[in-house]
């Protein structure tokens, strides 16, 4: 039975490697010293955890079944909050909803691991599917387990930058992560914003009639100066 799920998990990562061949490629940075992204707590939104997170109303994730017994993971995430089983795809969230609940076209993926390192965590494939085709990935292995922050909601490792600018409000994203050797407790992949927070419309509209008060009184000084050079 190991061997087939080896097999399948090999055939699966070919498959994602010839698929994913025109996706942005990942940043892994880490690991991350001192508890300095984070918490989770603060409502970034949890996209893949077999925890319990702090989630902004509008947004839920995959409460994945974690058991140290489980030597891999194929975790997909999901909206609302609901328990996805291995390898099964969720609902995705739209653009709009990853947004709102940010106040950011851009973020990174944090990766709270709960593994100690002597047990070899590994990050096989992580991937930001956006409309149906992976946008976004990073393909492994690399180790991930040698952490200072095991499990205390703050990132160990962080994933990005990922931007959604452009995209009409009802596209759709999913999350798509692979690793294995995991143990202890379970790990947790949230969003952390990364760029000044999306202005308010009535906020933008004022900045707008700013900078039209502006041009005008320019356009009329300019005039005067003109008048009385004549």
């Amino acid at each position: 039975m190991k061997c087939v799920t080896r097999l399948s998990l090999a055939v699966f990562l070919a498959l994602a490697l010839a698929g994913a061949a025109s996706a942005i490629p990942l940043t892994l940075t880490g690991p991350i010293a001192g508890n300095t992204v984070g918490p989770q707590s603060t409502s970034n939104p949890c996209v893949i955890a077999g925890t319990q997170c702090q989630q902004p109303a509008t947004m839920g994730f995959n409460n994945y079944t974690q058991s140290g017994a489980i030597s891999s993971y194929n975790m997909y995430s999901t909206t609302p909050t609901a328990t996805v089983a291995d390898g099964v795809q969720g609902t995705p969230y739209t653009v709009a909803q990853l947004t709102g609940a940010l106040g950011s076209n851009s973020f990174v993926v944090a990766i709270d691991v709960n593994t100690t390192g002597a047990a070899g965590e590994t990050l096989q494939l992580f991937e930001v599917i956006i409309n149906g085709v992976v946008a976004y990935d990073y393909i492994g292995p690399t180790d991930i387990g040698d952490v200072n922050n095991n499990g205390n909601g703050f990132a160990d490792w962080t994933l990005g930058t990922v931007s959604l600018a452009g995209l009409a409000g009802n596209s759709t994203v999913l999350f798509h992560a692979v690793w294995n050797n995991a143990s202890d407790g379970a790990e947790s992949f949230f969003l952390v914003p990364t760029q000044t927070p999306i202005p308010e419309a009535s906020t933008m509209q004022l900045t707008l009639a700013g900078v039209a008060l502006l041009g005008l009184g320019y356009f009329v000084r300019r005039r005067k100066t003109a008048a009385n050079e004549l």
